[in-house]
């Protein structure tokens, strides 16, 4: 008696699938991020007298697919040159052996940091203006994490099934 054996193996397109994960964690920092810039610029009062402090967001939006409005400029100098400068660090990472995708925001803006964590007041220094300064402290960094979180939740990886193939052995 002979006997025929019926083998049926299940295939992984591994390669297929982390290529499918990382466009999703892409699209998932292009939100997210979108979000957290839509929030750190326009829902908080990040103020334009000069433009310095809303320009240090320019490079990320941009790579992020979006952008960050300067109103008109009050003060004296137009300083958007400045607030570019001093955010060169900023931008998306992407890190393909350890699928990792997000993005880094960094300034050296030195007035920004102060506003964002203390309450500015006429003066002399740390004091960064020479009039009393509204809406401070900013505390974009906490409102923005919170618009981040809120996509986050919504965020799902990509399912497996069209990747999985049944082969004949």
């Amino acid at each position: 008696m002979r006997f025929k054996p019926n083998f049926r193996a299940i295939i992984f397109d591994e390669v297929g699938y982390k290529k499918a994960l990382l466009n999703t964690m892409r699209e998932f920092n292009e939100l997210a991020g979108a979000a957290w810039i839509d929030t750190a610029v326009n829902r908080t009062p990040i103020p334009t007298w000069s433009g310095a402090s809303r320009a240090t967001f320019q490079k990320l939006a941009s790579e992020l697919g979006t952008s960050v409005p300067i109103g008109p400029i009050v003060a004296n100098n137009n300083r958007v040159s400045l607030g570019r400068e001093t955010s060169s660090e900023s931008g998306v990472i992407e890190d393909t052996n350890s699928f990792y995708v997000g993005f880094m925001y960094k300034t050296t803006l030195a007035y920004l940091h102060y506003n964002e964590y203390n309450r500015a007041i006429a003066g002399p220094p740390p004091q960064p203006f020479s009039n009393a300064v509204r809406f401070t402290p900013y505390n974009f960094q906490r409102a923005a994490e919170k618009a981040w979180r809120e996509i986050a939740k919504k965020a799902k990886a990509p399912s497996v099934a069209p990747y999985i193939k049944e082969r004949k052995m």
